[in-house]
């Protein structure tokens, strides 16, 4: 029984071993894609711009860039370091004993976070963006699935000979009303030309008090 156990045992652990070395292979070769990917965007952009602008163009436009986020890191990270001095002999003049993670902050450190930064927030836009797609087609699908649901339910009642007048009367009705509640129909029952007409009486309310004051500025 024992011995039962211990293969069981060890023929899970493998099987799991493989499924997380697949799972593992998978990542890796999606990561290699996408990084293929985004060197292949970026070489094309290169190539346009060199096509458009012109190398040498191209070539200093880069060297300038290149040259302000080593500036600006290196001023960021000469600013930290004082900032980071500043907290610690104000903490222990306080009597504290503060050990920051990181002895010094570094231009190299700052460019790396701020990639990572700008790439988080990349995702986060991207993200949003597919959400609201997303959200966007699952309302049109819900829309149209409430709208042929209106039209079958409406081919059902008129279809129905057995049924009399004041019946298919309190069917259709009741149909009306369920468009209603389910946002189905002219945009008078969902409140827009509520909205419209506030906005119109807005309209004439500022222009009343246009009219009075000019008729006291004369």
């Amino acid at each position: 029984m024992a011995r039962f156990l211990v293969m069981v045992v060890f023929i899970l652990s493998t099987l799991t071993l493989e499924r997380v070395c697949a799972v593992s292979e998978t990542v890796s070769s999606v990561w290699q894609s996408a990084h293929s990917a985004v060197k292949s965007l970026g070489d094309d952009a290169h190539s346009y711009l060199v096509s458009l602008l012109g190398k040498q163009t191209v070539d200093t436009l880069l060297k300038t860039i290149e040259d302000a986020i080593k500036l600006t890191s290196q001023t960021a990270a000469h600013a930290l370091n004082v900032a980071a001095a500043y907290i610690t002999d104000f903490l222990g003049g306080a009597g504290i004993d503060a050990k920051l993670p990181v002895k010094r902050f570094t231009p190299e450190g700052v460019v790396f976070v701020a990639q990572w930064a700008l790439l988080a927030v990349l995702g986060y836009w991207l993200l949003s963006l597919a959400v609201c797609l997303l959200a966007s087609v699952v309302r049109r699908t819900l829309f149209l699935l409430k709208v042929a649901f209106a039209i079958a339910t409406f081919g059902l009642i008129v279809s129905d000979s057995g049924a009399s007048a004041e019946t298919t009367a309190m069917r259709l009705a009741g149909l009306v009303f369920a468009c209603v509640l389910l946002g189905i129909g002219p945009s008078f029952f969902r409140g827009d030309a509520n909205a419209h007409l506030e906005q119109k009486v807005h309209v004439l309310e500022r222009r009343l008090r246009e009219m009075e004051r000019k008729r006291k500025e004369e």
